[in-house]
């Protein structure tokens, strides 16, 4: 399942490209635009810096923006980041493999379903989806 932490790090991410990594943006700030938990951001943002995916600085104009493009990162990056992964069913990943795999008529449906789920987060960028400012979140 995803949960509110991918979405958290990709509402992140849309602010911070909406900004077009020109200004730096405060960990308020980002919170407030986007509907998110104060407390989560600083959390967010080490996971995010490590990816090398912000810029920050301290100081009285500090704070965050993008260090790269954001068509250049995938919601399927953030979906592994955040979540570790989404398996539509545990048995795709289990290790050692599921015993039942050979014989279970569903595995084939799971796979296409995790298939079918990791092309559509990998054909997604943040830059697909960052409305212009003043559009909805």
């Amino acid at each position: 399942m995803i949960g509110n932490k991918a979405e958290y790090f990709l509402k992140v991410l849309i602010e911070l490209a909406r900004n077009k990594g020109q200004d730096y943006l405060t960990s308020r700030e980002i919170a407030q635009r986007q509907g998110i938990p104060p407390k989560y951001i600083p959390q967010i943002v080490a996971a995010l810096s490590k990816q090398g995916w912000l810029d920050s600085s301290r100081g009285p104009k500090g704070g965050v923006r993008l260090a790269v493009a954001p068509a250049d990162i995938s919601v399927a990056q953030v979906v592994d980041l955040a979540e570790g992964g989404v398996a539509v069913k545990k048995c795709l990943f289990s290790d050692p493999p599921c015993p039942m795999e050979e014989c279970c008529s569903l595995f084939p449906v799971w796979q296409e379903a995790q298939s079918a789920l990791q092309e559509v987060f990998s054909r997604y960028s943040i830059a697909d989806l960052t409305p212009p400012k003043g559009g909805e979140n």
